[in-house]
């Protein structure tokens, strides 16, 4: 990968090498949405933009004159709000995906003096960012200082940072990025050559698997995560960007995807997803300049190549349909749900084919189907002693369904097989 020679994350604009939308957005115009910091080098300046990634043509967002200074470990694209969030020196500066407009300026508000927020990552579940908060704590016994990092949530509106985790969860992280999975509701980043999985619920260690690579490799980095498919994919590092992978949070295992790319580098910048076209977007130092690649996700190979212009940068780019409307599939452990309660449906077959048998004692009021990304599905379905419910054709993939009775509601995450 390609590193600055910066102190992260505060950057100044000279080191840092790394469309408008209707009012109403539904599902149908979410896609191929792609915004992000045009930064150029002479004269200086940054400018928020939206970018076709298959054309490389760029369109202004507004006027705003922006500040060089950005932190580059993250930034939040709020699809219900039409917002796009980045810390803009010691603050939090909200643009309006329509117009560029400020919505707020907010200056981080860390519960110790001496600490800091990085590494974050903006969840469409909760609407809530998540990141690292890192202080030094001085040992009065010892006279010794310590790092102590910790899941902490960040106010996007207040700028005010809330701590999660109950202790210390790290003491440092790689500059690989980080991702959130909305349906486990859990925060990932790599340590020590572990990807460690944080409870967003209570900010303690979901998972922790040593990271390996079967195939061959040296590290596994700038991921992001599908909700598509509920895959993490990343690029597999060795003498440069060996090919793209996917890697299962639970065992560590990276899996190679069948293109080659051995390409120079990447610039450290974080991955983004387009889950409805199933293409991985990332950027690379090559000849002709930066260059923002799309890799597919089906085999790893480059569907899209186009070069910023100008010898100019673009950076933090996120797409709108990232997780579009994801919600929780794991329930908070603090519920404490009885074991009559947690096995209220039984069902089957999962995977599914054509059909599903589900096992309720109430009577279901209403039966919804959709995806990752939000799309809904028309279904039927009949009840006697048991909920009968058909599908339509459906591609392959995760799918949930939502049940609604007189005592609650309760989704099911299921799997359609071919």
């Amino acid at each position: 990968m390609i590193l600055q020679p910066i102190s992260i994350p505060k950057l100044g604009l000279q080191l840092l090498i790394v469309a408008q939308l209707a009012c109403s957005l539904s599902f149908g115009q979410l896609g191929n949405n792609m915004y992000g910091l045009h930064r150029q080098m002479n004269p200086s300046s940054v400018a928020f933009v939206e970018i076709n990634p298959a054309t490389g043509v760029m369109t202004p967002i507004g006027n705003q004159v922006l500040s060089t200074t950005i932190n580059t470990t993250g930034v939040s694209l709020n699809p219900y709000e039409l917002s796009y969030s980045y810390q803009d020196g010691d603050s939090w500066l909200s643009l309006s995906l329509q117009d560029g407009s400020i919505i707020s300026d907010v200056t981080v508000n860390y519960p110790n003096a001496t600490g800091d927020f990085n590494n974050f990552r903006f969840n469409t579940a909760d609407s809530t960012m998540y990141g690292l908060y890192s202080q030094v704590i001085y040992n009065q016994s010892t006279g010794t200082y310590t790092g102590d990092m910790r899941l902490a949530s960040c106010d996007l509106s207040t700028g005010l940072v809330t701590i999660l985790s109950p202790t210390s969860i790290t003491s440092n992280y790689t500059m690989a990025g980080s991702v959130i999975n909305p349906h486990l509701m859990v925060y990932y980043f790599i340590t020590e050559g572990k990807l460690r999985g944080i409870d967003i619920y209570n900010g303690t260690i979901f998972s922790d698997p040593i990271i390996t690579i079967p195939s061959g490799g040296n590290s596994f980095d700038n991921f992001a995560y599908n909700c598509s498919d509920t895959t993490m994919y990343g690029l597999i590092m060795q003498n440069g960007v060996k090919s793209l992978g996917k890697i299962d949070a639970a065992t560590g295992i990276v899996t190679p995807l069948p293109t080659l790319l051995n390409l120079p580098n990447y610039i450290m910048n974080a991955a983004s997803i387009d889950p409805i076209n199933g293409i991985y977007y990332f950027e690379s130092m090559l000849p002709n300049g930066v260059t923002l690649l799309g890799l597919s996700l089906q085999d790893g190979s480059i569907v899209s190549s186009v070069t910023i212009p100008n010898g100019s940068y673009f950076d933090m780019f996120r797409i709108d349909s990232d997780c579009y409307e994801a919600y929780p599939t794991r329930v908070n452990p603090a519920a404490h749900l009885s074991a009559q309660e947690a096995t209220a449906l039984t069902f089957g077959p999962n995977p599914f084919s054509t059909y599903l048998k589900v096992k309720s004692a109430l009577e279901p009021t209403e039966v919804k189907l959709f995806n990752a990304v939000g799309q809904t599905f028309p279904i039927t379905w009949s009840y006697s002693n048991e909920l009968h419910i058909d599908f339509p054709e459906l591609d392959k993939g995760a799918y949930w369904l939502s049940i609604a009775n007189a005592a609650g509601h309760e989704t099911i995450l299921l799997q359609k097989e071919d």
